[in-house]
């Protein structure tokens, strides 16, 4: 029997999904042990364990600690308890906390790595080292992650749903209006409104945001007091609906931007509206550093403008500069790629579990 463990609540984890598919498909028994730290009500089947204490995320750092410990240790007891043979860490905490009962465990362990996440601090560094040192293998969701990353081989483990692609898409370039377009949890109102700004009330442009979040009031109250008349809120969607949604898009509105506790999380990462991008052939405007910059303008399916003086004026003219056959052929040559290593990643998840 095969454990998949994550240290936090089941829903930050939806990767986890990709790993039961091929679980099921190989008709192997599996157990999921995970922290039901924010106390959700749940309604599971036997295939999942969880640790049922509550952790204020808000708590200082001892309490924070203090409650890893005591979860890691109700963890250990479970995974001796049931004698695992193979285990799947999912997220850079899970194997860093589980630390020695994994790296002990050489070969018969798969870590997942989906974020930056404390590398700055050696003692972390070391332990996470020997970790994917270890592993039978280590994937990561972005190639970006290789600059903080111990010096190893890594299997890409793209965040994207293949269930959202359709066949024959083509790149449909408007004559009127651009519709810059935001899909997803809206945030990031700090670095955001600089484009806000930067777009006001320009007839070239209508800005859209499609999406709920934590800081959509922010992005409504700035908007209604700063007499935008050219920004929309269409409110929450289903991921059913998003390709109907996408269908009016002209650029992709990508921009995660920095902050001071966040930057090197997003720095590294790759967006889901980035393989959205792709997969719909709609260009994308990125952020002006990190990783997403560098792969979308060596793949030819987007650019990066800081939202300075001009910006409006340069992101029209990359939008009216674009042929329509060479991005489209941008956009499959790179979606190719993708699932060719999304095959292999697969092809790793199914050899793991089955010999």
């Amino acid at each position: 029997m095969i454990a998949l463990v994550f240290c936090g609540d089941l829903k930050y984890c939806p990767y986890i999904n990709r790993y039961i598919e091929r679980l099921e498909n190989a008709h192997v028994d599996y157990k999921v042990y995970f922290w039901n730290r924010s106390k959700f009500e749940l309604k599971l089947s036997d295939h999942y364990v969880y640790y049922d204490q509550a952790s204020d995320l808000t708590s200082g750092k001892v309490q924070k600690l203090l409650d890893f410990v005591r979860f890691r240790s109700w963890l250990i007891q479970q995974l001796k308890k049931n004698h695992h043979e193979k285990i799947i860490a999912l997220s850079t905490l899970t194997g860093v906390f589980l630390g020695s009962f994994l790296y002990k465990k050489k070969g018969s362990y798969i870590f997942d790595v989906r974020d930056y996440s404390y590398e700055h601090i050696k003692p972390f560094y070391w332990i996470e080292k020997k970790v994917v040192e270890n592993s039978a293998f280590t994937a990561i969701s972005s190639a970006g992650f290789k600059a903080f990353l111990p010096d190893r081989d890594y299997i890409i483990a793209h965040n994207f749903n293949r269930n959202d692609i359709i066949e024959g898409v083509k790149f449909s370039k408007t004559c009127g209006k651009i519709n810059f377009v935001w899909n997803g949890v809206v945030r990031y109102f700090e670095f955001q409104r600089y484009y806000l700004d930067a777009l006001k009330n320009d007839p070239r442009f209508d800005i859209v945001f499609h999406g709920d979040g934590p800081e959509l009031n922010l992005y409504k109250e700035y908007c209604a007091q700063n007499g935008f008349n050219n920004v929309l809120f269409t409110g929450s969607y289903n991921n059913s609906e998003k390709a109907a949604l996408l269908k009016n898009a002209h650029i992709l509105n990508n921009c995660y931007g920095y902050t001071k506790n966040a930057g090197n999380k997003l720095k590294y990462a790759v967006s889901n509206r980035f393989y959205d991008g792709m997969i719909y052939h709609i260009p994308q405007l990125v952020e002006p550093e990190g990783y997403k910059p560098r792969w979308a303008k060596e793949a030819g399916i987007g650019v990066a403008f800081p939202p300075n003086e001009g910006f409006a004026d340069k992101l029209y003219a990359y939008y009216q500069g674009l042929d329509v056959d060479t991005f489209d052929s941008a956009c499959e040559n790179e979606l190719h790629r993708v699932i060719s290593e999304d095959d292999h990643y697969v092809k790793m998840i199914d050899e793991f579990i089955t010999k």
